[in-house]
């Protein structure tokens, strides 16, 4: 270590092996975020670590790189090989990264290569040289090729959204008169035939139609319509649409027949492939054909009547369609795989795997050729070499990785299985399902955010959880009455506590809020009041509760009869699971909501979320804290914290003027504003969610299982408004983290023909989007029809 650390006799720092290692270090923190993808930017203080990393990496390789120039009278053989690797390197951590940005990066490699070239082009022995010198040639032509294709991948892409776009205005008129009746006919059992919503092989037939704009005259098999092509997938072989998918081999073939793919898993990426050229028009207002009446029948009938038939179905079909929507955005895959597999990085990654690992053995030469002053400087040569030789290696195998077992590879296989006879024989099957086996990226972990404002006024966290069974369900059920009766997306209150209900009569105020933030706030704070009003217990501090539901799932060997409410003294088990489902759904789904609001994933502007929320806490840590700094230290139960907002119910409106005995008694009490205090608590949103709390415990007073079963119906139906009603802007910028479950439930909706309250202006980011969106990544320029 005390060589690492040894100074240099020249340039009096750090030996340049010290910098080459510390480089080296930070490329490979660089590399290991970019590998996982942009999950980093779930954590606020990584947003700014990252871009630092990346900035200091860029100067470390330059500033080293110099240094090695001043360090010694010439340029040893270990300088030579250290900036070619460093460079090499440099390039090689990009994996993850959006390609929009990554189009400006290539000019800083350019610069970095040619600097590079003039140190190696000074003398050094045979075995060095023609390595050292593939390697730079290999990792420039990459530079050169990536910078080159990176506007073709794009234009490609935006020439396929628009021909996509183009095929759904006529593509239910493709289908025969038979499936036209099927789809009018609900009792007629679903199929697939007729399905013809393209997977693959648009881009193929429009540059065959390039090469042959006469088709009538040669083999091609489209036609020019009016404002562009008209696809027919029946005349072309080279298209690849859903029913083709479902119907190879007539559904009896050894990769994609029913037994093989009784799940349907393989055939639903496929699926999950085409909804997402459907879906990502959103994000560029381009218009949903299929999404509008007549047409909208067809589509509709494919969500409620296969994806929406098994939740994790539903869950796996989205979840792989919002991960190519990720890679869309934020990673190079949509990139790479424009043109179809991208053949030459495979190429140029095994060719670049084999020079570098050569340099390995070479080195051990560089000490019998070193000068003796440069023994001194350098004393741990050969093993900072091999070190990020083999950081190369492992690198350019991890890209490989990405390549053959990444969703985009999977559609592929399984799209040119569907359309070569010769790939169908059984020994061919067995090998792709041998690949196919391990490409799982895209999966939901099902877990979703926790924000309790009452716990969060005195800890700071969000929890995560994993979403119930009953959970899921009660969401799908929900979700699933939409198909007969469309009008409950908007008429959730209604449908939860009923219209001629009394509850109806007494409540209109606190569902005729100002905005939907007010509404998940009001609602929020009735439903954790409720909550602890059931699992409430003056032992049970605070300071131990986790932003999660407080009562646990009762144990399956407990009886059914329960004598008393749950207690938390009894480790809060609950006898009864009658009701259970009920609870843990309405809070599960209040905690998450109240979590959208914090991160502004509402239809309201992302500054007003952010600003009421503020406010509410602000409130809440007002009350509960008695107004006292020292109340931060102690242990608050949640039965103290219950009764200091409840008492918020019984403040006497301003134009009251109660009694001296009654006024004095309610100063001891009441910790709410008094002369001089900032919060107006008469008004806030704190107190109508409390009046809101106070009226549904009296009215479901005997009805506790009524009341969780009506808090639950309201929090699916709720939570489902505010999905189709969030813009596509909002979707797009939190794609860059954890998928939530709302832009899950809004590309469903999208397809099932629920394009919120305007179809116009998806797009738009306010101020707090444009925020987070700089924070996560440069987005890709919108595309403009």
């Amino acid at each position: 270590m005390a060589g690492f650390l040894k100074l240099d006799e020249v340039t009096r720092m750090v030996s340049v092996q010290m910098f080459v290692l510390l480089t080296t270090v930070l490329l490979l923190v660089r590399f290991i975020l970019d590998f996982f993808g942009p999950w980093y930017t779930n954590w606020s203080i990584l947003r700014f670590i990252v871009p630092a990393v990346e900035a200091l990496t860029y100067s470390l390789v330059h500033y080293t790189m110099g240094l090695m120039q001043l360090s010694g009278a010439k340029v040893n053989d270990y300088f030579q090989v250290w900036a070619v690797l460093l460079v090499t390197l440099q390039y090689s951590v990009k994996v993850g990264r959006p390609y929009s940005r990554s189009m400006q990066i290539p000019l800083l490699d350019i610069m970095s290569s040619l600097w590079t070239a003039n140190l190696i082009r000074v003398q050094t022995f045979l075995l060095l040289r023609i390595p050292l010198w593939l390697i730079w040639a290999l990792n420039a032509a990459r530079i050169l090729a990536y910078f080159s294709s990176s506007d073709k991948a794009k234009e490609i892409n935006q020439e396929n959204m628009r021909l996509v776009g183009d095929y759904m205005s006529y593509e239910d008129k493709l289908g025969s008169p038979q499936f036209l009746a099927d789809v009018a006919d609900p009792g007629q059992k679903f199929t697939m035939k007729g399905y013809k919503y393209l997977v693959l092989g648009e881009d193929q037939v429009l540059k065959d139609l390039q090469k042959d704009p006469n088709p009538e005259q040669g083999h091609g098999t489209s036609q020019r319509r009016k404002h562009g092509i008209q696809l027919d997938p029946e005349v072309n072989k080279k298209l690849i649409t859903v029913d083709k998918i479902w119907d190879v081999d007539g559904g009896k073939s050894g990769l994609l027949g029913d037994k093989a793919d009784p799940s349907h898993q393989l055939k639903d990426v496929c699926l999950s492939f085409a909804l997402y050229k459907l879906l990502r028009r959103r994000f560029y207002n381009l218009l949903m054909h299929e999404a509008r009446s007549p047409r909208k029948e067809k589509i509709k009938r494919l969500v409620f009547q296969y994806i929406l038939q098994d939740a994790e179905r539903a869950f796996r079909v989205v979840a792989t369609e919002l991960s190519f929507l990720q890679d869309m955005f934020y990673s190079k895959h949509a990139a790479m795989f424009a043109a179809g597999f991208p053949v030459k990085n495979f190429v140029l990654s095994l060719l670049l795997i084999v020079a570098s690992g050569y340099i390995a053995y070479p080195v051990r030469y560089i000490p019998e050729r070193m000068a003796k002053a440069d023994h001194n400087r350098i004393t741990h040569g050969v093993f900072i070499t091999r070190i990020m030789v083999a950081l190369i290696v492992i690198k350019e195998l991890a890209e490989i990785y990405l390549y053959v077992f990444s969703q985009w590879t999977k559609v592929l296989m399984l799209c040119n299985y569907a359309k070569h006879q010769c790939l169908r024989l059984p020994l061919v099957g067995w090998v792709m399902k041998a690949m196919l086996f391990p490409m799982i990226r895209g999966k939901w972990d099902e877990k979703i955010r926790q924000h309790n404002i009452l716990i969060s006024a005195h800890c700071f966290r969000y929890k995560g959880i994993k979403l119930e069974a009953c959970t899921k369900q009660a969401i799908f059920e929900s979700f699933k009455r939409l198909e007969k009766e469309p009008e409950r997306l908007e008429s959730y209150f209604c449908n939860a506590f009923g219209a001629p209900d009394q509850a109806h009569k007494e409540l209109p105020w606190a569902i005729e809020l100002e905005a939907d933030t007010h509404r998940i706030l009001v609602w929020h704070i009735a439903t954790c009041l409720c909550e602890i009003n059931l699992a409430s217990n003056k032992a049970t501090t605070l300071r131990w509760l986790q932003q999660r539901p407080y009562v646990k799932k009762p144990k399956k060997n407990q009886p059914d009869s329960c004598s008393s409410l749950p207690t938390m003294e009894d480790c809060n088990e609950v006898k009864a699971a009658v009701w259970w489902e009920h609870y843990t759904t309405a809070v599960t789904l209040s905690n998450y909501c109240a979590y959208l609001v914090a991160k502004s994933l509402v239809p309201d502007n992302g500054i007003v979320a952010k600003k009421v929320i503020k406010e509410v806490t602000r409130e809440i840590r007002y009350l509960i804290l008695d107004c006292s700094i020292r109340s931060i230290f102690r242990f608050i139960s949640i039965q103290d914290v219950f009764d200091r907002i409840m008492r918020t119910v019984h403040v006497p409106h301003q134009q009251e003027k109660p009694n001296k005995e009654a006024q004095q008694e309610h100063k001891k009490k009441e910790p709410v504003k008094r002369h001089g205090d900032r919060f107006d608590i008469m008004n806030s949103l704190t107190r109508k969610g409390a009046m809101l709390a106070k009226q549904l415990m009296e009215k479901y007073k005997e009805d506790k299982e009524g009341l969780w079963e009506k808090l639950s119906a309201f929090w699916t139906g709720f939570l489902l408004h505010l999905a189709a009603s969030t813009r596509a802007s909002k979707h797009k910028t939190h794609l860059a983290g954890n998928r939530e479950l709302t832009t899950h439930l809004w590309a469903l909706l999208s397809h099932a023909g629920f394009l919120g309250r305007n179809t116009h202006g998806q797009t738009v980011l306010d101020p707090e989007d444009l925020r987070l969106s700089h924070q996560h990544f440069e987005l890709p320029n919108n595309l403009h029809a």
